[in-house]
């Protein structure tokens, strides 16, 4: 698994802006007390949730990640709370309305074995009524037909003065994606800031989703191809699953 302790410092800069999914985990748990977030990150999900009055506890395994999340708050939401923890060591005598897993993360998982062991996890944090939300991703033709050798701009914000390039390299027989990026701050004109990070995603297509939700005693009810609740034919999917 990726170390996301090395991505904690820059991680808002990249993706605080990102908010096509917001809206549409605000709507899906409007009727939830208690949620749970499965990789919270530095709570760009959470904190929102929370806001609107909902019981909410995020979780990630990166220490950094929670410390930024818990700093954002000062302990002024009392209904919410964040906690380091493995998604695949979950740990709670509790049940939840929905639980969430945004934003890939569900793929930072690398092998099937993981994959499976956090489903039956999450099983055993449900009631019948329990929502299991995520979205998730798997490689287009596009992205396969990128030279690795490559650096491709893939985020530019100006008012930050900020540049995201990346380069991908595929293990196509573990479905794994690798992927490089760098990051350019131009904190003035002469002296630009380039860091470099890097994660790696397992990518699932949906047949094999199905399956691994069919054997860890879970039901995908809906699958979508974006927030709008479209059936168009991407590379991306929201999936809505319950217990069986």
């Amino acid at each position: 698994m990726t170390n996301y302790d090395d991505w904690a410092e820059i991680y808002d800069e990249i993706y605080s802006e990102y908010k096509d999914d917001l809206h549409f985990y605000q709507n899906i748990s409007s009727d939830s007390e208690s949620i749970l977030e499965i990789g919270c990150g530095t709570g760009r999900i959470s904190i929102p949730l929370a806001q609107s009055g909902k019981k909410v506890h995020g979780i990630d395994i990166s220490p950094k990640m929670i410390e930024i999340a818990q700093t954002k708050t000062n302990n002024t939401l009392t209904n919410l709370s964040f906690q380091v923890m493995d998604m695949r060591e979950l740990n709670f005598k509790q049940q939840f309305d929905t639980i969430l897993i945004p934003f890939n993360g569900f793929q930072s998982l690398l092998n099937v074995s993981d994959q499976i062991k956090c489903l039956k996890n999450i099983r055993k944090l449900c009631h019948k009524k329990t929502k299991i939300i995520f979205d998730v991703f798997f490689p287009d033709k596009e992205i396969f037909e990128q030279k690795s050798s490559n650096f491709y701009l893939v985020s530019q914000k100006t008012q930050k003065s900020l540049e995201v390039w990346h380069k991908t390299n595929f293990d196509f027989f573990n479905q794994l994606l690798h992927t490089d990026l760098r990051v350019i701050q131009f904190l003035d004109t002469q002296n630009p800031k380039v860091s470099y990070k890097s994660f790696s995603l397992r990518y699932c297509y949906p047949q094999e989703l199905i399956y691994l939700f069919e054997i860890s005693e879970l039901q995908i009810v809906n699958m979508y191809s974006d927030f709008n609740k479209t059936l168009d034919a991407t590379n991306q999917l929201v999936i809505e699953a319950q217990i069986i």
